[in-house]
């Protein structure tokens, strides 16, 4: 498998469980930083691509990302050092559940994995480690952004609609509001394949901003607002 090629970077995905999507990739492009945010982590990072994707967008902010699975986290390690940005980046092996960083995050965002109880790979442990919750549940996942996330910091979860509901009763407990919603479609008229949330703390009850993406338009075609996000990256753009 060739590396991925965008405009300003390159990606190697052939040893990864977790290859590069669209809805991923719309996830970061849509992903809006705080100004006053200066550290970002991303959990279970994969080859990286969201987190490079970032740091074209926003000079001026370090991030780092956080990765299980050795494979993987190699992967990253080598696409972070070829990039334009390797010295603001950071590829960390560990274990979100056990993970507590003595300096909070500004931000944290993450593509968890989230199926529950599917048929798993027998061979492919890797796989079912980047797309099952068996190494990091949604209720370990919360702790974890409450744990190492500042005061007054975000965090932007990506997750099917159901999927979503259930991780956002985890936040909700644990005192995080949904401030801000997107919603992922195929085409302007077909269900919602993917949910873009923005959490914080303690905000006052009101109704959360609600944003819509399509990927193609009626006729096929690229849609305006995925253009829009994507022109920067995508070399057929």
């Amino acid at each position: 498998m060739k590396a991925f090629q965008f405009k300003q970077f390159s990606v190697e995905q052939k040893q990864s469980p977790a290859k590069i999507t669209t809805d991923a990739t719309v996830f970061a492009s849509s992903l809006q930083i705080p100004p006053h945010a200066k550290r970002v982590l991303e959990v279970g990072t994969g080859t990286g691509v969201l987190t490079l994707m970032i740091a074209q967008r926003y000079p001026n902010i370090q991030l780092e990302a956080l990765e299980i699975n050795p494979v993987a986290y190699n992967e990253a390690f080598q696409n972070f050092k070829i990039s334009p940005w390797n010295s603001r980046l950071k590829a960390i092996l560990a274990d979100f559940n056990q993970f507590d960083s003595s300096n909070k995050y500004d931000l944290i965002f993450s593509n968890p994995p989230f199926f529950q109880n599917n048929l798993q790979s027998e061979i492919n442990h890797g796989k079912n480690t980047a797309y099952h919750t068996n190494a990091l549940s949604f209720e370990s996942l919360v702790k974890g952004i409450d744990l190492n996330l500042a005061e007054t910091g975000q965090a932007h979860i990506m997750l099917p609609p159901y999927e979503m509901s259930l991780f956002e009763k985890e936040m909700n407990a644990l005192g995080f509001q949904c401030l801000k919603s997107i919603e992922l479609r195929h085409q302007p008229k077909s269900k919602i394949i993917r949910l873009f949330n923005v959490f914080e703390r303690e905000v006052k009850l009101r109704a959360k901003d609600k944003i819509e993406i399509y990927v193609r338009d009626e006729n096929h075609d690229f849609h305006p607002s995925y253009i829009k996000l994507m022109k920067d990256y995508l070399t057929i753009f």
